[in-house]
């Protein structure tokens, strides 16, 4: 019966109870109370199985509670112990449910090597092209793993690659992580030797010779010489520069017979995933932090006023909540609730709890290990922050919900469609690979951060899938060589392996460039109309008032350089990726080089005393295959630059198309302004004329209204008044010429003075009004009222604006279709008048009349061709202009070829 009541299943995996995983029905669909019953009816597989499970939940759960160092999932079991008690407590449960089998909770066994026995390195062996399974490891091939502290165990026992290797085996070694620590003692425990100082390994390479195997491996031209690491660099700065060549551990023979590799390649992860490692980054980073880093930080948030939380995670559990009444219902409803984000976030810390442990202990620690870097981090490693830049990434905007408005309380179906929706990113990894001995192969290389289950996008997954079902593919350490490097090259390239969660990288690119391309074509024709818009307008109304909503348009070029900006982002982004695949074939051609140098020793057979440690191949025939794989490898990365190639030259041209289109709005700005300059002219003009009219008035009418005041004024000397003419100029022209003065100091004086009392009264009166306005809004309601009205006449201009347009563009189309129609009808008129007028002209025929050719016989008048005389009088389609209102702006004279023709139109 197949489990799918939402009530008691909690898993989210469609599964029936006889066919499926029986830890996944045992611990996710039934009660508590029918558990020992289901478990005593199961066979000792299924038993067995569910005890693995409970035993590896109790290690974890142990694992989180008696850890010593503070974690996020350590913090979320607690919070999640709190909230079941909680929710127990608030509907009357009891405090113990979660009892498991006898046999289960037996199993729980104390850690004895930390996380590093949590932590598995997955181990093949293959002999002659077949897969064989290692006697003392678990599984069956390709599933075989060892724990990383039994892989770094100088106990020959423990660790399989300190066993002897046989002939014609290759074995491959995988570390799940770019750690340089874990690689230099891997590598010391497959030579039998100690690890090399780290902090002293280069200077004394200087001073002394390598005396060890390591050391030769490890040399700094080798190793850490290609490491791009600086104490003070960022941490995504960190990486290996692609590098591949031949390395020889013998100091008496230059005979290289073991490979070093690094090279980047292309994955990807989820938003919440980078934001998570960045936090826990952050947070370790904080731990090791300089006294002039604090300095400077807190001089950066000074000057900022707030601190950059883009990169942190703040969870709503944290928040503290208000008391309510446990036996409520509110209050059960409120506790269930809390329980289930606990338990939400518990699995979500669970699945990270490892690696936020492996990015504590190693990230800063000497020689460092390398964190996962975005697509902007591995090309932009000097900015301290791209979280902006990362979010900006087409694949990130193809995977996220878009914003909408819903109108109603109900969800709509589109945010039910959203919700599901994940954001993803472009991620950079690294892949580290040496071939020690032509029978050793150890790989390491990064997986999604928090990716404890299977994950099918995953590369050593794909790995696996691959050697489980090919038999006689790996015949030398070198065919599993090239068979790694193409599974790492052809992410996102292999149609066939993409998953439901991973991005489809090309089909999200070339998407982008369709949307980008569909938006400038339909700008540019919008454009064109109005451009014609405003033509027609200047023409309607060159002498009156117009309306600049058209010029605005052709005036604003935001929608252009906003394509603009998206386009360049793309290209940037092929561009990285381009250089990314570029450095993997520099990288492939020298390991292909590498090979070819190597072909005809491994062709060569074993000595009798077996010293040579070389991998015969059965005859030449192996080692020209190997040759051929690597050429073939070479040709289809080829391909996949070629495709992104494509991509590239898609959104040039598009790129290119948008810069010609603002060339042209820069060219028609200046017809615009050469068109306003003229009707500024004209107007100065009318002005120029007015003002002449009034200063002549003014000088006419000035002297006669001074000797009217003059002799007007009661003055003794003129009207018996009481002062004298002097006395009333003693006050008369002092009062004037200060008057006069100030005016002219407020209207022509630039000083500060002068623009602080005239801001102080502008500002006072400002304040008082605006005051006053506010308050008698807020306090009418009137505020609420306004808003709602100015987001319904924003959605209804937004709605008229188109609809106003589709009009337009349709009366545009109809006035040219008017025209062409009136073109073609005048047309057809005159042929109708050429036809009638040849029948009247032309001669007789049998009855007796002449017939045309006939010597002596007059040609018809619409018949006659250019010649030494004019042109002709005759009149053919081609003639006739049938342009858009070509036919108005011609005068009645040159509507016509044929004089005397159509006057009455």
């Amino acid at each position: 019966m197949s489990c799918h009541n939402p009530m008691t299943c909690l898993s989210d995996r469609p599964h029936d109870q006889r066919i499926s995983d029986p830890a996944i029905h045992f611990n996710g669909c039934l009660r508590a109370s029918k558990r020992a019953n289901f478990y005593k009816r199961l066979p000792v597989e299924s038993q067995a199985r569910i005890a693995r499970v409970n035993q590896k939940v109790a290690e974890l759960r142990h694992r989180l509670e008696t850890t010593e160092q503070e974690s996020t999932a350590g913090d979320a079991l607690r919070r999640f112990q709190q909230s079941l008690a909680q929710w127990r407590n608030a509907s009357g449960r009891p405090q113990d449910l979660t009892a498991v089998p006898a046999q289960a909770a037996a199993a729980v066994q104390h850690e004895q090597d930390g996380f590093l026995n949590h932590i598995k390195a997955p181990v093949m062996y293959i002999r002659a092209g077949e897969a064989i399974d290692h006697p003392d490891l678990a599984g069956a091939f390709p599933h075989q793993k060892v724990s990383m502290a039994d892989l770094l165990s100088g106990d020959a026992s423990r660790n399989p690659i300190m066993q002897p290797c046989e002939d014609n085996v290759v074995r491959y070694f995988h570390l799940p992580a770019n750690n340089m620590t874990w690689v230099e003692q891997v590598i010391a425990r497959y030579y039998r030797e100690e690890q090399p100082d780290s902090n002293n390994a280069f200077l004394n390479s200087r001073s002394r010779r390598p005396t060890t195997k390591t050391e030769m491996l490890l040399r700094p031209e080798f190793w850490q010489g290609q490491q791009n690491y600086e104490i003070d660099s960022e941490i995504h700065a960190r990486h290996m520069r692609p590098f591949c060549s031949g390395i020889s551990v013998d100091p008496a023979s230059a005979e290289p017979t073991n490979l070093a590799l690094f090279m980047p390649y292309l994955h990807w992860e989820t938003d919440r995933g980078r934001c998570k490692a960045a936090q826990i980054a952050k947070q370790v980073g904080q731990e090791n932090i300089s006294v002039s880093e604090v300095v400077r930080q807190a001089r950066q948030q000074f000057s900022q006023g707030h601190t950059e939380t883009q990169d942190t995670l703040v969870p709503s559990w944290t928040a503290p909540e208000p008391e309510i009444a446990p036996q409520s219902v509110v209050g059960r409803k409120r506790a269930l609730g809390h329980l289930l984000t606990a338990a939400a976030a518990l699995m979500e810390a669970m699945d990270m709890h490892t690696e936020e442990l492996l990015m504590t202990n190693y990230l800063h620690s000497q020689p460092p290990l390398h964190p996962r870097r975005t697509l902007d981090q591995a090309y932009y490693g000097a900015l301290r922050s791209t979280t902006s830049r990362d979010r900006d990434q087409v694949v990130y905007r193809g995977t996220t919900a878009e914003p909408h408005e819903c109108l109603g309380m109900e969800v709509c179906q589109q945010c039910k469609e959203d919700v599901r929706k994940t954001p993803r990113i472009i991620m950079v990894d690294q892949l580290w690979m040496w071939v020690l001995d032509e029978q050793t192969v150890i790989t390491s290389f990064p997986r999604r951060w928090g990716r404890n289950r299977p994950d099918t996008s995953a590369i050593h997954k794909s790995l696996r899938q691959r050697l489980k079902y090919s038999r006689g593919e790996i015949l030398s350490a070198y065919d599993l060589a090239f068979a790694i490097v193409d599974e790492t090259t052809r992410v996102f390239f292999d149609r066939a392996k993409l998953s439901k969660r991973q991005p489809n990288l090309t089909e999200l690119f070339a998407g982008a460039i369709r949307d980008l391309t569909y938006k400038q074509t339909a700008a540019f024709d919008q454009f064109l109309i109005y451009t014609h818009l405003a033509s027609r307008d200047y023409r309607r109304q060159r002498y009156g008032s117009s309306d600049n909503s058209t010029q605005n348009h052709l005036l604003n070029i935001n929608p252009e350089g906003e394509l603009l900006k998206e386009a360049k982002d793309i290209m940037d982004e092929l561009h990285i990726m381009m250089r990314i695949k570029e450095q993997q074939q520099t990288v492939m051609e020298h390991l292909v080089k590498h090979v070819q140098r190597r072909g005809p020793r491994l062709g060569q057979s074993r000595d009798g005393t077996g010293s040579a440690n070389i991998f015969v191949f059965d005859n030449e025939s192996s080692s020209r295959r190997l040759l051929t794989r690597g050429d073939n490898l070479l040709a289809e990365h080829s391909s996949r630059i070629a495709e992104l190639h494509a991509l590239l030259q898609n959104a040039q041209l598009t790129s290119g198309a948008l810069k010609d289109l603002l060339t042209l709005k820069q060219q028609q700005a200046s017809v615009i302004e050469a068109r306003e300059a003229v009707k500024q002219a004209q107007l100065t003009l009318k002005q120029g004329q007015s003002i002449m009219i009034f200063t002549i008035v003014t000088i006419i009418f000035l002297p006669l209204s001074f000797f009217v005041g003059l002799f007007g004024m009661n003055s003794i000397e003129f009207n018996d008044g009481l002062l004298s003419l002097s006395t009333e100029f003693t006050y008369m022209f002092p009062i004037s010429a200060g008057i006069i003065l100030i005016s002219f100091l407020f209207a022509f004086s630039q000083s500060v003075t002068t623009n602080s009392v005239v801001m102080l009264v502008r500002s006072s009166c400002s304040f008082a009004w605006n005051t006053a306005v506010t308050w008698t809004l807020i306090k009418t309601g009137m505020y609420v009222a306004g808003r709602e009205m100015a987001s319904k006449a924003s959605q209804l201009r937004a709605r008229e604006a188109k609809i106003t347009g589709a009009m337009k563009a349709e009366v545009l189309r109809k006035e040219k279709n008017l025209e062409k129609l009136k073109a073609a009808g005048h047309v057809k008129e005159l042929m109708k008048r050429k036809t009638d007028l040849g029948a009247m002209m032309s001669p007789y025929s049998a009855s007796g009349m002449l017939t045309p050719g006939t010597p002596g016989t007059p040609r018809p008048l619409m018949m006659e061709q250019h010649g030494a005389k004019g042109p002709s009088l005759g009149v053919r389609v081609g003639e006739v202009d049938v342009e858009l209102g070509e036919m108005e702006r011609k005068p009645s004279s040159q509507r016509y070829l044929v004089p005397g023709m159509g006057g009455g139109r």
